[in-house]
């Protein structure tokens, strides 16, 4: 298999003034249905790994990419950073890898794109709302929520957390919430 461009499942734009981020829509297929989990990481331990790996080789994929949306990032570096993880690893290793980043997930404000071979999902880890935005074809989406744990699309369990991030950009929590169909 060969490494899906980004640019088919994301709104990719490396330029800081036109950087496509939440509240904005990142994703290309408006048809995706849209989930939500606590952001920060991609994974909360070796479990969720493990899970999520088992329904990546579940869907035909051998590996995953991540990729950081250098426009989105709070840098003054010009190359993003990028890895491949691949299916056959374990947690250490993939933690080993994310943590060879200068500034790993969470620590600073970054944004990554996380993608695999196929075009029907994609997971967008942001820092501002603090979330993961999981992106997928909806024959995918009970899939996801078994990995992360999710009920429905994630928004009620989040919607307090949501409504703190936004306190005072009401306007923007609306788009994100438009943007994602992330209602009740």
């Amino acid at each position: 298999m060969t490494e899906t461009n980004v640019h088919e499942i994301f709104k990719v734009n490396k330029d800081k003034l036109n950087v496509v981020c939440p509240p904005k829509q990142v994703f290309l297929k408006s048809d995706f249905d849209f989930l939500l989990t606590i952001g920060g990481s991609l994974v909360g331990n070796a479990k969720e790994f493990e899970n999520f790996k088992f329904l990546l080789k579940s869907i035909g994929e051998t590996e995953f990419y991540v990729l950081e949306n250098i426009g989105a990032t709070v840098t003054e570096r010009e190359i993003p950073f990028k890895a491949t993880i691949s299916l056959e690893s374990e947690y250490d290793e993939f933690q080993k890898i994310v943590s060879s980043f200068d500034a790993p997930f969470g620590w600073s404000i970054n944004h990554f794109f996380v993608y695999g071979c196929l075009d029907n999902w994609g997971i967008y880890i942001c820092e501002y709302p603090t979330v993961n935005i999981i992106g997928c074809e909806k024959v995918l989406s009970d899939k996801f929520r078994k990995v992360f744990s999710i009920d429905g699309n994630g928004y009620i369990e989040l919607e307090e957390f949501l409504n703190k991030e936004f306190q005072d950009r009401p306007d923007l929590k609306k788009q994100f919430l438009n943007e994602y169909k992330l209602q009740r």
